[in-house]
């Protein structure tokens, strides 16, 4: 797995990350009058994930982001699993998520033993690739669960800091002019100072709730 994050491999993926963040960003902008920032973020940081780190297809993304939306929310619930509840429905819904990812997992694998794929192509591939000590391939339930576990790593967290950092330069002229003068990295200069002057020029309103 450290094969895959190491940063000869990781620099392969910026130009695809650019081309995904703007596609995301501009459909948002054009198509509503206002932009849910929290829920927005989740779809950008989702997006990026299934696209670069798991490599799945358009409409398998967007098939499972409602289900893994719901498997988030179980996280946080109370483990009572009685039906209706959050952590029911988070059930529900990482079993939908686990029977749509079995096909792809199983046509991955044969990928690789043809040698069409590289481990180092995604992180799906390269858990598939991965030997215990006994030189046996890890199990399905270990590769869903890590799956959805690095989902859930590379989700939750960074949209939650994405939404903080729009909502802290929508309100804080001083910082805007700081990060506009060129003084910012790679995620600011792609994902928020296009969010805020869009929004400023259309008179879109940002939704932070």
């Amino acid at each position: 797995m450290l094969k895959f994050l190491k940063p000869e491999c990781l620099q392969n993926y910026v130009k695809k990350m650019d081309g995904l963040v703007n596609t995301v960003l501009l459909k948002e902008l054009k198509e509503n009058k206002t932009i849910q920032v929290v829920r927005l973020m989740k779809k950008l940081s989702y997006d990026m994930a299934s696209n670069v780190l798991f490599d799945i297809d358009d409409h398998t993304r967007e098939i499972l982001f409602e289900d893994f939306i719901t498997a988030f929310k179980a996280i946080h619930s109370l483990p009572i699993n009685f039906p209706g509840t959050s952590f029911w429905r988070g059930q529900k819904a990482r079993a939908r998520i686990v029977a749509k990812i079995l096909p792809i997992m199983n046509k991955r694998r044969e990928e690789l033993s043809k040698g069409v794929l590289s481990s180092t192509n995604d992180m799906l591939s390269c858990l598939l690739a991965i030997r215990d000590e006994n030189h046996q391939p890890l199990a399905d339930d270990i590769i869903t669960d890590n799956f959805i576990f690095l989902f859930v790593a590379s989700h939750d967290t960074s949209a939650t800091l994405m939404s903080l950092m729009i909502w802290k330069l929508s309100r804080d002229p001083e910082v805007y002019n700081k990060v506009l003068e060129g003084n910012a990295n790679f995620l600011f200069r792609l994902c928020y100072l296009c969010i805020i002057p869009y929004s400023k020029k259309k008179g879109l309103c940002l939704l932070f709730s």
